[in-house]
């Protein structure tokens, strides 16, 4: 079971300060943890209704740090933690641009380096890119596509809906063999399809046992159908439970690892800005964490 620390929002138990994240993810390394994780807006508009998965937990005007700035800000001063995004909203990124990106932080953490990516859910931040809301899932197939061509063997050309170029060299060259993807899309079977032919795995958005056992089933299927032997990495989170006061319960939450598992989670993330107030209650969730999860 590898274990992810969300780094989400834990900036705020420091005073809003960005540098923390540098006294965090070191905390999360010497504890166990496999990976820490940033998740991404490039804006945010006022129509927050518009979230399609419950109540918005923030404010439009919330602080929202760039991902890959920022893990490459960890990486210089960590060791054997990956660095995950969870998710970046790839579609909004020229792929050329991002893929020069991600192989620069990959050669900088000597190839710690794990790729969540996504859609969004916000038109703002397309309008603001200047991308077409409606055509986010064609391009961010073929945003991946370019990606993958530019970090395999150069000189490369390609030829697709938005993008085409013929004998391009993209230097420097990622430090592992291909950096994973995860996909934090809706599960279907055109979708497993797909992240069976390009991609590592899956990142639920929704922490129902049934939710994740049937997309876990899906991409199974399709990475057998697709030949492939590697199981397919399912990262996601607990279930938060709630004490009786109403507040999240550490503990309770832990206790429905198995019952996640068996849904068919591999990889599990967790959010510790739900479970404590302080950097000294930090320190302890992460060892309660990691003593459980271990």
């Amino acid at each position: 079971m590898k274990l992810i620390c969300g780094l989400f929002g834990l900036e705020n138990l420091y005073g809003g300060e960005i540098t923390s994240y540098i006294e965090i993810s070191k905390m999360a390394e010497n504890h166990g943890f496999d990976s820490v994780s940033l998740t991404d807006h490039l804006v945010m508009g006022k129509n927050l209704q518009n979230y399609p998965f419950g109540t918005f937990p923030l404010p439009s005007d919330s602080n929202w740090f760039e991902p890959l700035t920022t893990l490459t800000m960890i990486a210089s001063h960590t060791s054997t933690i990956k660095l995950a995004t969870a998710i970046i909203i790839a579609p909004l990124r020229n792929p050329a641009v991002l893929a020069k990106t991600l192989s620069t932080l990959d050669s900088i953490s000597n190839g710690r380096l794990e790729l969540g990516v996504g859609l969004g859910w916000q038109k703002e931040e397309y309008d603001v890119a200047g991308v077409s809301f409606d055509e986010k899932e064609e391009r961010f197939w073929e945003t991946l596509d370019v990606i993958k061509l530019l970090h395999g063997p150069n000189p490369v050309s390609f030829k697709g809906q938005f993008f085409e170029f013929s004998d391009i060299w993209c230097k420097p060259e990622i430090k592992q063999k291909e950096i994973p993807i995860l996909f934090g899309v809706k599960m279907t079977d055109k979708n497993a399809n797909r992240i069976s032919a390009v991609g590592d795995g899956w990142i639920p958005i929704k922490t129902s046992p049934d939710f994740i056992k049937n997309g876990s089933e899906l991409l199974h299927d399709a990475f057998k159908k697709a030949d492939r032997s590697e199981i397919p990495r399912i990262r996601g989170q607990l279930p938060t439970q709630l004490n009786e006061d109403n507040i999240p319960d550490l503990s309770k939450t832990l206790d429905c690892l198995q019952l996640s598992m068996d849904a068919g989670l591999n990889e599990v993330e967790f959010f510790p800005i739900n479970f404590c107030q302080s950097p000294d209650q930090l320190d302890l969730v992460l060892g309660e964490i990691s003593k459980v999860v271990k």
